[in-house]
């Protein structure tokens, strides 16, 4: 996965999970996360997302993880790599 897909990945599931908070609200939005498996605090990643995801936000990511495991962020880290990409993707308009 190259460096825009993965910006365009964490976009989709930061987006995902900002509704899964959003519907937690109430007993019905979290029944309904429940059986979506949505999760408003998680991300699910493969190993090899998730090394490439922290190695964005410059974290050194655990010797544990490996290519073709299944994984769940924590989405303060999800935002962290999302920022640094982007940073790096996206021109800087401010100057």
């Amino acid at each position: 996965m190259d460096v825009k897909q993965l910006y365009g990945f964490l976009h989709f599931r930061l987006h995902s999970a900002k509704q899964a908070q959003d519907r937690s609200g109430w007993f019905g939005g979290r029944l309904f996360n429940k059986f979506s498996g949505e999760s408003s605090d998680y991300i699910p990643l493969s190993g090899t997302q998730m090394t490439q995801a922290f190695l964005a936000a410059e974290i050194q990511p655990p010797e544990f993880i490996v290519a073709n495991g299944s994984y769940e962020l924590r989405l303060d880290y999800a935002q962290k790599a999302y920022d640094a990409l982007k940073k790096t993707l996206e021109p800087d308009n401010a100057q």
